[in-house]
């Protein structure tokens, strides 16, 4: 992986972005966008990518990734300093306690805490034997010993995000990567990386990219996005859940090093039957690895693209994420690179006559 690459993943990986807090994600995403083309921001801070090269008379196709990143937020402010918090997003609860995370406070300043709960020399024999981890349970400790301290001297009020501090590594020996907020920064970085290789290119398709805010809490501004440029079909790119460290051998779908994985379904959509099969042959063709799923679970921007106005066809190409919505993660180069070749592909074969089949 070149460094350019490299560094755009993890400045991309490290930008505090809970869901509705993607600023500074959204400033990173502008400087690797700013020689592609035209960009427009709009308040909930979604960023519009507009080829230059494009000409206002083909078919639309949509790229989308979601800047945001599973979260906490501050609720409140307890007695003896601590400060209760609430998820943004849906969080492996039982990895929680004890990890490393970042306050944002009145300032602006992200500052350190540390996920808590009771210690177990205070735990009676009950709870010992049936530990409540449950978010009410826990606390984020900042190292305040009042309210009074954590308002004056840490500068912390209700309503400020929170997010895990964990920062990016590359195992270039064994082409890993290690860091926080991989769904969907991962996919956020191969879906630049795939318009800087199309840069001065004409495709058959307007290529609109657009990184999107809040799908942690469900697939709900991109029906905002949708609206906004009008696509005739689309490419959610995704970080998905790897299961490849759990799952029975004969059931993995997601497994690393495998490629990016193509959903059929997730409980929010069935991608587009007929433009699916399209993109698994596509891959075939072109000797690109890629992965198949039907998900049990989760949920995507794809659900609200496919039935916002009169519905746009829409797939997802997910890069497998070991451990995502926890606060460490762990991805594979080649599943980014093979990503990143799927997606040129796809734009450089989406055609008017294409997508009038679907």
């Amino acid at each position: 992986m070149d460094k350019r690459t490299l560094t755009m993943i993890q400045e991309l990986s490290d930008a505090p972005g809970a869901s509705g807090f993607e600023d500074a994600v959204v400033e990173v995403a502008r400087k690797y966008a700013a020689p592609l083309g035209r960009l427009e921001e709009d308040f909930l801070r979604n960023l519009y990518i507009y080829r230059k090269e494009n000409t206002g008379t083909k078919p639309v196709l949509m790229l989308d990734a979601h800047s945001d990143e599973v979260g906490f937020i501050i609720h409140s402010i307890k007695p003896n300093g601590t400060l209760r918090f609430l998820p943004l997003g849906s969080w492996n609860k039982n990895a929680l306690v004890s990890s490393k995370v970042l306050v944002r406070n009145a300032l602006g300043e992200y500052i350190p805490g540390i996920i808590a709960s009771k210690p177990v020399h205070f735990m009676s024999a009950g709870e010992k034997a049936n530990p409540a981890l449950d978010i009410d349970n826990m606390v984020i400790d900042i190292g305040a010993c009042s309210a009074e301290e954590a308002v004056k001297e840490f500068h912390i009020r209700m309503g400020e995000p929170v997010v895990p501090d964990t920062k990016f590594h590359y195992d270039e020996k064994h082409d890993l990567m290690f860091g926080k907020a991989f769904d969907c920064r991962i996919g956020c970085a191969a879906m630049l990386e795939a318009l800087h290789r199309m840069e001065g290119r004409e495709l058959p398709c307007d290529v609109i990219a657009v990184l999107s805010t809040q799908e942690e809490l469900g697939p709900r501004n991109s029906k905002v996005t949708v609206h906004h440029i009008h696509p005739d079909i689309a490419i959610v790119m995704e970080g998905c859940p790897a299961d490849d460290t759990f799952t029975e051998p004969y059931a993995v779908q997601t497994a690393l090093k495998k490629g990016p994985m193509f959903r059929h379904m997730d409980v929010s959509a069935i991608c587009a039957p007929r433009y699916q099969r399209f993109a698994l042959d596509l891959a075939a063709r072109k000797s690109i690895p890629v992965q198949e799923s039907v998900r049990q679970g989760g949920g995507n921007n794809a659900a609200s693209i496919q039935t916002a106005l009169v519905g746009a066809p829409s797939i997802v190409a997910g890069i497998p994420v070991r451990y995502a919505h926890s606060t460490n993660c762990i991805s594979s180069g080649f599943d980014f690179e093979a990503a990143v070749q799927m997606v040129v592909a796809l734009m450089e074969n989406i055609t008017p006559e294409m997508i009038r089949t679907l």
